[in-house]
């Protein structure tokens, strides 16, 4: 089934509790046009061949090119990478440690990332800021500031807020993560690299890491190496919705595979119900296959609801967007 580029809008990837912005990262143009089984709605005129296995390799992997980001030291992952850690990919909702102080600062960074859990990002640049001012050699806190910046969208702030963090503390992993995860909404896939690979010698099981390299090889052509960083990274932490979201935009965009991207999608919402950036790129493989456009227009709706406290306007627009396409879809008759 074709997928019309007038209907072909790059996936979200946006603020959220998961951080899900990072955000800029648009997706990779599909390779392969997604499918959908039948019992999920698609188009009685569409095809509908069932999904292979999820360890068959694909049918039309990209051959992997020279490659200008991934370096090869860091990977691929092998069974010796014994994952186990419950890290998350971008910004946390909970310190991973307290700071060693005497001061209320403490007070303040716990507080920070409260913020940041509830969505609360402007709050949570404040609070940040004030434990700056408190101790301004406290790497931790330049971090936490990079964070509500970058979910902010502010990610040229937040990215000299993660340098000075780096510059106090060069071996502070979180920080080269997020870095990483920054320069990828910049297009600065380079440097996200190098990032990414940092933060692994620093910490091993660090999820938001693995999860940009996948991306860097799946921009590279590498289908294969980029699977398994994203596996890995599921493998690392399965609680975190976010791992299988960004898995499920790979299967969706660059293998074309549609029943393992809907599992995926399925999966993220269970463990993170209330990311309209989940919903919208569920919909957005409906539109894709060709299934029911109510499937699409319900999850539409639920992000644009879920969207509007904290408010996120980058993703109202695009829901309107595609509830336009869906309406002009309607009106010829599909």
């Amino acid at each position: 089934m074709q997928i019309y580029r007038r209907t072909y809008l790059v996936p979200l990837a946006l603020p959220g509790l998961i951080a899900l912005l990072i955000v800029a990262c648009s997706g990779p143009t599909p390779t392969v046009t997604p499918t959908l089984a039948p019992d999920t709605g698609v188009d009685a005129n569409a095809p509908t061949g069932g999904s292979p296995a999820s360890d068959a390799a694909p049918d039309a992997v990209p051959d992997a090119p020279a490659e200008s980001g991934a370096d090869s030291q860091v990977g691929p992952p092998t069974d010796n990478n014994s994952p186990g850690s419950s890290s998350t990919p971008t910004p946390t909702t909970e310190p991973e440690e307290t700071p060693v102080s005497e001061t209320e600062s403490v007070g303040f960074y716990i507080r920070g990332f409260n913020s940041i859990g509830r969505g609360e990002y402007i709050e949570a640049e404040r609070t940040f800021t004030t434990v700056i001012e408190l101790e301004p050699r406290f790497a931790r806190g330049w971090d936490g500031r990079g964070q509500a910046l970058m979910l902010q969208g502010k990610l040229e702030e937040a990215m000299l807020d993660f340098d000075r963090a780096i510059e106090l503390k060069p071996n502070l992993a979180e920080a080269y993560t997020n870095r990483a995860l920054t320069r990828v909404a910049l297009n600065d896939n380079d440097g996200a690299s190098r990032d990414a690979k940092r933060a692994i010698e620093l910490d091993e099981e660090s999820v938001g890491a693995q999860l940009v390299l996948g991306r860097i090889y799946a921009l590279n052509g590498n289908a294969v190496r980029a699977l398994e960083w994203f596996d890995l990274a599921i493998a690392t932490n399965s609680e975190d919705g976010a791992t299988w979201w960004w898995r499920g935009r790979f299967y969706r965009d660059v293998l074309g595979e549609g029943d393992l991207a809907l599992n995926d999608f399925n999966q993220a919402i269970e463990l993170a119900p209330t990311q309209a950036a989940l919903y919208v790129d569920r919909a957005l493989l409906y539109m894709q296959a060709n299934a029911s456009s109510e499937l699409a227009r319900a999850d539409l709706e639920e992000a644009i609801s879920l969207a509007q406290d904290p408010k996120l306007p980058t993703i109202i627009e695009r829901v309107e967007n595609l509830l336009e396409i869906l309406d002009e879809r309607d009106s010829q008759g599909g």
